[in-house]
């Protein structure tokens, strides 16, 4: 087979082909062969730009039906979701103050127990030992103060009998020296005068001695009583020390009283036994003494009030604050949900596998909080922002850019970088759209909220995801899903 092309006299061939030796030429002129080169070029070429010119074609009538949605009302919810465990009001570990043998149990785990029970007993008998000892040695240092102040006030009583009877003998004793010293002096005066004899004169002088050697020995009885005052001051000190003496042993016997009264232990809270480790006949060491910390006896939780402790991841914990309503549910309660509140955001966040998240305290206030039991895992929504009745579009509906306005100098368009609005494009019922500004509230990411500048029923035409500015901005949480 070959190749042909037309000429005067018919259609001559461009080349021939030989089996033997392939495709061999007729001879056509060089000239001829470039027309029909620029012709199959021409021809490809008108093609191209004819399909090229049926594509946009199809592509603007693409455009002249952009997709829509009609404005409607409804309700729209801002969540976040993490998840949780419950813990009670308090948890309050169970210990002996004193140290001993159980042999009294009185409740069980699951038990409840109201405030002033008696959870355990020790064996008291080395206490009330130690009670009756104390006990017999305060006795002993109270008698052995009534014993010292009953010597100190005989002692008083003695050092002022001895005082006056010293007295009444100084007294005694000094009038009657004076009585013979006057004596004595007539009669030396009656012996010089020759009226009496040497005899009477010496007895005279005699009694005045022994008058006077009266008189010094009941001075020194006086002073004899100086010492006697001392002494009683000596004793009246050991009143005070007697006094102290009881003080210590009465404290001495409150502590065995205390100790023998620790071997009973009594709840401190209304609540419920979480846990119990002793039995009768058991050990327990002291948790006041013991080096350890002594033995936990069981443990008490306050069901009073629940509380859920989330994990808020640090991307959400801005809306997330106190007074937040939040709805909690548990894997043990399918299809059941407890209304709660937030009441505490920890100040300082945790990291773990360099995930940042925040503990947010739930008080669940439902009337059937007492379903959850501690360290149960809990799933908590918080209800971040709620509208009901609202306006609402999909959030690709809404653009915000820079807002454009006509200069009232020369009539022209300007844009104004430094304010920005948000707008909708509104499809009128003659199917001619208008670009309108709206003012927005809150969006989940999927819808959002026009608060004004347009009406449920309206049609607005749906943007790229690109062009808008509410692409992506779903929460974790997403929207509220319906209760079961």
């Amino acid at each position: 087979m070959g190749q042909f092309a037309c000429e005067p006299g018919g259609l001559k061939p461009l080349y021939t082909f030989n089996r033997a030796t392939g495709p061999v030429g007729t001879g056509l002129h060089p000239t001829k062969k470039i027309l029909v080169i620029l012709v199959l070029a021409v021809t490809l070429i008108g093609g191209y730009f004819l399909y090229s010119s049926s594509t946009k074609v199809d592509a603007g009538e693409a455009d002249a039906a952009p997709t829509t949605a009609v404005a409607r009302r409804g309700d729209l919810s801002i969540t976040v979701s993490a998840s949780g465990r419950v813990e009670p009001e308090r948890e309050v570990e169970i210990k002996s103050k004193a140290s001993g043998e159980v042999v009294r149990v009185n409740f069980d785990v699951s038990d409840e127990v109201k405030q002033g029970d008696l959870l355990f007993k020790l064996d008291p008998t080395d206490e009330e030992r130690s009670v009756a000892k104390l006990q017999a040695t305060l006795d002993m240092s109270k008698a052995k103060l009534e014993q010292t102040r009953l010597g100190v006030a005989a002692a008083e009583a003695k050092l002022a009998a001895d005082t006056a009877r010293a007295d009444a003998e100084f007294k005694s004793a000094e009038a009657e020296r004076d009585e013979y010293q006057a004596r004595l002096e007539r009669a030396r005066q009656l012996y010089e005068q020759k009226v009496v004899s040497r005899e009477e004169y010496d007895t005279a002088v005699t009694k005045g001695v022994q008058t006077q050697a009266q008189l010094d020995q009941a001075r020194i009885k006086i002073d004899d009583l100086k010492v006697q005052a001392l002494e009683l001051d000596k004793t009246r000190q050991e009143v005070p020390i007697a006094e102290a003496q009881v003080e210590n042993d009465t404290v001495a016997l409150e502590d065995a009283l205390q100790r023998l009264k620790d071997t009973e232990i009594f709840s401190p809270i209304d609540g419920v036994v979480s846990e119990r480790t002793v039995q009768e006949g058991l050990i327990v060491a002291s948790g006041v003494s013991n080096v350890g910390g002594g033995t936990t006896a069981m443990k008490l939780i306050d069901l009073s009030r629940i509380y859920s402790i989330a994990a808020v991841d640090e991307a959400d914990i801005s809306g997330v604050q106190p007074g937040v309503r939040a709805i909690v549910t548990a894997d043990a309660y399918k299809g059941m949900e407890f209304t709660g509140k937030v009441v505490r955001v920890a100040a300082t966040g945790t990291i773990e596998s360099n995930v940042v998240t925040f503990d947010v305290k739930v008080e669940v206030d439902s009337r059937r909080k007492s379903l959850l039991k501690p360290e149960m895992t809990t799933n908590v929504l918080f209800l971040v922002d709620e509208r009901t009745d609202a306006v609402l579009v999909p959030a690709s509906a809404v653009v915000r850019r820079a807002v454009r306005e006509n200069d009232p100098a020369d009539g022209e368009a300007r844009v104004d970088y430094t304010r920005r609005q948000s707008y909708v494009t509104v499809v009128r019922p003659d199917g001619v759209q208008e670009e309108r500004a709206v003012e927005t509230g809150i969006t989940d990411g999927v819808d959002i909220e026009i608060v004004s500048g347009l009406n449920a029923g309206e049609t607005v035409v749906l943007h790229e995801a690109a062009q808008s500015r509410w692409a992506g901005q779903a929460r974790p949480g997403g929207p509220r899903p319906p209760r079961p």
